[in-house]
């Protein structure tokens, strides 16, 4: 396969499995002034039909930002807009998040607690220096709040029972609706243990 010239980079994923059940996740992370566009992706079907959910933020309070700089070592965000996930509701605990952090990479985890404009995170704020305290996230930072899969903002893909399913193969199957935002990808392996061998996705200038 050829690199179209629309392509400014890649991010790869490789084989990863769970038990039954557990659903098997991925952060799959942008770039500035890219989308992200899923052109590759195998995996392995058991027994039972899966689903592959490609989330991604949407709304006022679920697509956010940092009303002020966060120090790495600590927990809260406070944001611009009150936190709601991508169905219109206030952000809950549990509902998983992605904040930019001042080199322009991503971190991701879930909601604690929600206080007025708060997102009190589960973990501390690792930042780009291992949470010694240094500013994480500058103001204006972009804040992401996904939910979960039942809040139903995702690219959905079906994944057929007992067989293998490829799609791309090199070609563009889904692209995000949003430059420069990444997807949260959940599976949900129910009943039966799938396997996902490989995945790609590219950055695209389109």
């Amino acid at each position: 396969m050829s690199i179209p010239a629309h392509v400014y980079g890649f991010v790869t994923k490789d084989y990863h499995t769970e038990s039954a059940a557990t659903p098997i996740t991925e952060n799959i992370d942008p770039i500035d002034g890219a989308r992200l566009a899923l052109i590759n992706l195998e995996y392995l079907a058991a027994a039972t039909a899966h689903v592959a959910s490609f989330m991604y933020a949407e709304g006022a309070g679920s697509r956010n930002t940092a009303a002020s700089a966060a120090l790495s070592g600590q927990r809260n965000i406070v944001c611009t807009d009150a936190p709601k996930d991508p169905a219109g509701n206030a952000a809950a605990a549990n509902d998983i998040v992605a904040f930019q952090l001042v080199d322009g990479t991503w971190e991701w985890d879930t909601v604690a607690s929600i206080s007025t404009n708060t997102i009190v995170c589960t973990n501390n704020i690792t930042g780009v220096d291992a949470g010694a305290g240094a500013t994480a996230i500058a103001a204006g930072a972009k804040v992401l709040v996904f939910g979960v899969v039942g809040d139903n903002k995702s690219q959905k893909v079906s994944l057929t029972a007992s067989v293998v399913t490829r799609l791309g193969q090199g070609n563009l199957a889904l692209v995000h609706p949003y430059v420069g935002e990444p997807w949260y990808l959940s599976i949900d392996n129910a009943t039966n243990a799938w396997f996902v061998y490989n995945l790609v996705c590219a950055h695209i200038n389109k």
